[in-house]
């Protein structure tokens, strides 16, 4: 007898749990026979009132729930349209002492997912934690970023680490949101920090966070690091070659372990973030100074993408200079709409050391000081005078760097057959060795 209440009264718990339960639920045993329900259910599927015991294919002719019954494994985030509706279908078979007894079905309207989406994306915004930028929206039709963005498309695709290569200004950042908007994690939070921009301690509290009376100005109840803020999405790690030593030792234990502590805490509080990181300066140098630890390069390196520099990619400059010029003159109540015949020679002889942020300045510049309607070379001259000073010594220059650059190549080449030996010799990365080679016709 007490059995048989406490038998009813835990189904009456389960009723009532999925009763109270936002999506649909629907319940079969092993005969297809429907053994549990809800108002959600019958609203999605038209149910009639009572249809506990008819069985699911009087509803559902080729019920998905059938199949789950004869394989005995779970199918998650099928697609259906019922009744000009569109609804995310999870079916998961019901297992006793590893015998299939029956299949339960959970299913949402899309529309529900699509707010609870948006209502996500707002308060990411609002926390300033949201990815802005596309794969689509970086701008350039050259073989050098194309392959670049194709490789980020590659890389969206995975969950690994990424490791960013590229001069400062080539858009290290920008790849680094386009890659997280194409992933798993695009609804989850996208949280940059500079590595380089903090002192020790500071960036320690700012990556792991800190507890209440960790250190004198601690903020009451504590603050949570930008791992926590980051669960669920990505962390980038801009400038990561400047990391501190025991801050490297610190993150290399999180990349394995999967938790943080924070600064003046005990407890291991886990975290599940993407890690992508980028810097500017060659990590091989750095490597054998002992400047950054090998087994955390070895965690963070397992892809990697270069970027280009905007001198080899000069093709694209008038791409930008449209883009740029159609932002600023929204951006500054301006009407610049011409670009005079001087004006892009005289950006492409230039070699850009800041890269494409250099390049947005200059724009920026013109079009709030030039009075006209046009971009022209002899205003950019005055506005910007280096990108004319010492032109032909700059280009003398250049050629002497680039032949010289191309000797020691060949000469690393013939003193390594090994790729990865030459570029250790150069003191370069083996991307950019390989980048290099195709500049000079080596390959």
């Amino acid at each position: 007898m007490e059995v048989t209440k406490e038998f009813v009264k835990e189904k009456l718990h389960v009723q009532a749990i999925v009763h109270s339960a936002h999506d649909a639920v629907i319940a079969v045993d092993m005969n297809g026979k429907i053994t549990l329900t809800n108002d959600h259910a019958k609203k999605y599927l038209r149910l009639e009132a009572d249809v506990i015991g008819r069985n699911i294919t009087d509803f559902i002719p080729h019920s998905d729930m059938l199949r789950v019954l004869q394989a005995g494994k779970k199918e998650i985030g099928d697609i259906a349209t019922i009744h000009d509706k569109q609804y995310l279908i999870n079916r998961y078979p019901v297992l006793l002492d590893n015998t299939v007894v029956g299949a339960v079905s959970n299913i949402k309207e899309i529309t529900d997912l699509q707010k609870m989406e948006m209502k996500l994306r707002k308060r990411l915004h609002e926390n300033g934690l949201e990815a802005k930028y596309t794969l689509r929206d970086i701008i350039g039709e050259t073989k050098t970023i194309q392959n670049a963005k194709e490789q980020a498309e590659i890389f969206g695709k995975t969950d690994a680490t990424v490791l960013i290569t590229g001069e400062s200004g080539t858009g290290k950042e920008l790849f680094a949101q386009g890659i997280h908007l194409q992933s798993r994690r695009a609804i989850g939070p996208f949280v940059a920090v500079n590595c380089a921009a903090f002192p020790e301690h500071l960036l320690e509290s700012e990556l792991f966070g800190y507890e209440e009376g960790s250190f004198t100005g601690a903020k009451k109840g504590g603050k949570p690091g930008l791992f926590e803020l980051a669960h669920g999405g990505t962390l980038f790690l801009d400038e990561v070659g400047e990391m501190p030593l025991q801050i490297q030792a610190h993150l290399l234990r999180v990349l394995q372990e999967k938790t943080i502590r924070r600064v003046g805490g005990q407890r291991a509080i886990p975290v599940n973030v993407r890690i992508i990181a980028a810097t500017n300066t060659e990590m091989e140098e750095a490597l054998r100074s002992k400047k950054f630890r090998t087994d955390l390069f070895y965690r963070l390196n397992v892809l990697s993408l270069d970027l280009p520099p905007l001198r080899d990619r000069k093709d694209d400059i008038p791409l930008l200079v449209n883009h740029f010029m159609e932002q600023f003159n929204e951006q500054h109540s301006r009407k610049m709409s011409d670009v005079d015949p001087g004006f892009l020679p005289l950006l492409k002889q230039y070699d850009w050391p800041g890269n494409i942020r250099e390049l947005r300045n200059v724009i920026e510049r013109l079009i709030l000081l030039d009075q006209g309607t046009s971009l022209n070379a002899q205003k950019a001259e005055v506005f910007y005078p280096k990108l004319t000073s010492n032109k032909k010594g700059r280009e003398e220059k250049r050629e002497n760097l680039k032949e010289n650059e191309r000797q020691l190549i060949q000469d690393a080449l013939r003193k390594y057959e090994n790729k990865t030996e030459a570029a250790r010799f150069l003191g370069i990365g083996r991307s950019t060795l390989w980048r290099k080679m195709k500049q000079h016709d080596l390959i």
